[in-house]
């Protein structure tokens, strides 16, 4: 199916940073946002290189699809960011947007990793109330990560890189850090063999295994430069904080910023159910090496205790990983139906 006629519109959070929307008009049964996750773009979505990718698939389905490109985006421009201030910000100042433009009561929202770890928190704070169901990939507001990822964590590393001058990293080719990228691409090919990309084994490095290369095509894995690019250091430390902490908290300033922003020593939580009390369908994938299935399980069974346990379902995809239950060339028949199982339940 080719994708219905967009539209595209820019508009600015609150704080003065621009995002935008991309609109396929697939039918009335309302509008649903969706959400990249840190480092890529709302392409992911609408991929050429696979034969029904999620905007057709939910397009198809009667859907009014709207692909936010936030502040993490790499069509944007980088800019240094928490987490917090896209909470804050971009998803609440989305779904205003997309409120006025279509005159719906409320829409639904399909998220994924940093995107829905950033829009957990924007729900958790009460910041989305016009939201009546979410379908969630890989993580929501508590996390567990492989060895691999939890060591690098504990080393700091995020700090390391900061010490040294880095104000992001990138999986592309990098002609304002050559030196650096000359290095960091011989180490990474040196230590990952899956295939013979160099953008494949940054992308590795900096965020595990993200996707299974069995569910990719040629084609997809061909463009990946096309999908992938910069992640600032401060969003990247402030993931690095969360892994640490093991659930979603707000950004660690250190002792003395913390007291003078937060008004104690420690940064506060997000673990607070109470906004939390809608339809909610969480998607791992069996074999996701960036964030464990673990987490979604805990999230899951945390909502499940604090409120009705009927609002939360729960599906584990085999054989897949982490992104490529979007760009994976069959994830339309094996993990697009349990997003789109949610939103069918909560109609308009």
């Amino acid at each position: 199916m080719s994708l219905p006629v967009t539209e595209t519109y820019k508009f600015n959070a609150p704080d003065g940073v621009e995002n935008r929307l991309t609109r396929y008009r697939g039918g009335a049964k309302g509008p649903v946002m969706v959400a990249h996750g840190a480092a890529v773009w709302s392409g992911m979505f609408s991929l050429p290189t696979i034969q029904e990718n999620f905007t057709s698939y939910l397009a198809k389905s009667g859907y009014d699809v709207w692909l936010l490109d936030w502040r993490a985006s790499i069509k944007l421009p980088l800019r240094q960011f928490t987490l917090d201030e896209a909470a804050e910000n971009d998803f609440p100042a989305a779904i205003r947007f997309i409120k006025e433009q279509t005159r719906a009561d409320s829409i639904q929202a399909v998220v994924h990793c940093a995107g829905a770890s950033a829009f957990f928190m924007t729900l958790a704070s009460g910041l989305a109330r016009d939201v009546r169901c979410v379908s969630c990939s890989q993580i929501a507001l508590h996390y567990k990560v492989p060895p691999a990822m939890e060591t690098k964590c504990l080393l700091h590393l995020d700090a390391v890189l900061k010490s040294a001058g880095l104000d992001y990293l990138s999986s592309t080719d990098n002609p304002e850090h050559p030196h650096f990228q000359s290095l960091f691409t011989d180490f990474v090919n040196l230590v990952h063999h899956e295939c013979t990309s160099p953008v494949c084994h940054r992308i590795t490095f900096l965020f595990g295994h993200l996707y299974r290369h069995d569910k990719l095509n040629a084609a997809t894995h061909d463009r990946l430069s096309e999908q992938f690019g910069k992640c600032n250091i401060t969003a990247f430390r402030h993931l690095a904080q969360i892994i640490r902490n093991g659930s979603a908290l707000k950004y660690d300033y250190g002792r003395d910023g913390n007291l003078k922003l937060y008004g104690s020593e420690n940064p506060p939580s997000y673990l607070n159910p109470e906004h939390l009390r809608i339809p909610i369908t969480f998607v791992s994938g069996e074999l996701n090496r960036t964030y464990l299935p673990k987490s979604t399980e805990k999230t899951f069974d945390w909502l499940r205790t604090a409120n009705d346990p009927k609002l939360y379902k729960r599906h584990v995809v085999p054989e897949y990983g982490h992104i490529d239950n979007f760009m994976g060339y069959r994830a339309n028949t094996d993990s697009y139906p349990l997003f789109l199982e949610q939103l069918e339940a909560c109609p308009a």
